[in-house]
């Protein structure tokens, strides 16, 4: 990721009902319960329950989305230049 340009990134939560997302790279799984984005700086998990996804924009990397909002994790970018075993040797 140092030789590339990274996406901007931002969350906006209203209410702990609403929520929009810029810097959206892919929706990788998505249900009532969770939705995992990827983005520049990690994957972004969502959970909450009653979760929908409103207009998602490929084209403006963007995702609004509705439900009861509970919690955002983030789980760092993996290195790809890293090898498996380089990693379980750690």
């Amino acid at each position: 990721m140092s030789d590339k340009t990274l996406l901007q990134h931002t969350v906006t939560i209203e209410n702990r009902e609403k929520m929009s997302v810029s810097g959206v790279k892919q929706v990788i799984a998505y249900d009532e319960f969770r939705i995992s984005l990827r983005t520049d700086y990690g994957t972004l998990l969502i959970q909450g329950r009653g979760l929908t996804a409103g207009e998602i924009s490929t084209s403006a990397n963007t995702m609004t989305l509705a439900g009861k909002i509970e919690s955002l994790q983030y789980k760092a970018a993996r290195d790809k230049s890293e090898s498996f075993l380089s990693r379980i040797m750690k």
